[in-house]
């Protein structure tokens, strides 16, 4: 007997779910629609089913990926560090002049504080949510190793500049941090402080602070 054309159509529901599944763009995309929910709803209020229904997974396909909600927190956190890494600290790294490094630096860490497709991921990094202590020690390392750079560097331009005077290289490195990394607070795109401006005021306010 030949096979049946007619196949019920309730038989092709498990290949579609499949398909949009292989769709998704594996941890990337759970990274950062789980962000993006966190930063919206809380990161208590948001449930693995939750983050599965945004991308129209099932919870076990969401599992496949992470083991829960701990795991993803942790790879968004850490996917900000290889973020900064990347945009921020590679490129800067080849700059042989201090001060020219640091001028980079900013105007690098703020393009990415102020990139559309990265903010719900590196706003995570500044939050304060409830890691399990190994991680959140990982996390926290990551975090340190970019403030000595930091600090390294701007200890560098004081004594390039020799300043007497100034304020702590460390000091120094938290203010501009913790300045650039709560633009997200209160930056909107259609604001009359766009990018292109707001860097350079920025730029011009932190070393005017640091070497004054």
């Amino acid at each position: 007997m030949p096979p049946s054309i007619g196949i019920p159509a309730r038989n092709c529901l498990p290949c579609v779910a499949m398909a949009r599944e292989m769709l998704v763009d594996s941890r990337q995309e759970i990274l950062r629609t789980a962000a993006r929910l966190f930063q919206q709803r809380g990161y208590d209020a948001t449930s693995m089913n939750d983050v599965a229904a945004a991308l129209k997974l099932s919870k076990g396909g969401l599992y496949h990926h992470f083991q829960g909600k701990d795991e993803i927190l942790f790879e968004i956190m850490n996917h900000a560090m290889e973020i900064t890494e990347e945009r921020v600290l590679a490129p800067v790294r080849g700059i042989a002049d201090p001060e020219e490094r640091l001028r980079a630096l900013i105007r690098r860490h703020m393009e990415v504080v102020l990139s559309p497709r990265d903010r719900e991921i590196t706003v995570m990094l500044h939050e304060n949510h409830p890691l399990p202590p190994a991680l959140r020690k990982r996390i926290n390392s990551r975090k340190k190793e970019y403030i000595h750079f930091v600090e390294d560097l701007i200890s560098d331009v004081q004594r390039g500049r020799h300043a007497k005077g100034a304020v702590s290289p460390r000091a120094a490195a938290f203010a501009l941090l913790g300045m650039i990394n709560w633009i997200y607070q209160w930056y909107k795109p259609e604001g009359s402080l766009q990018a292109l401006n707001l860097i350079p005021q920025f730029t011009d306010l932190l070393l005017g602070g640091i070497f004054a």
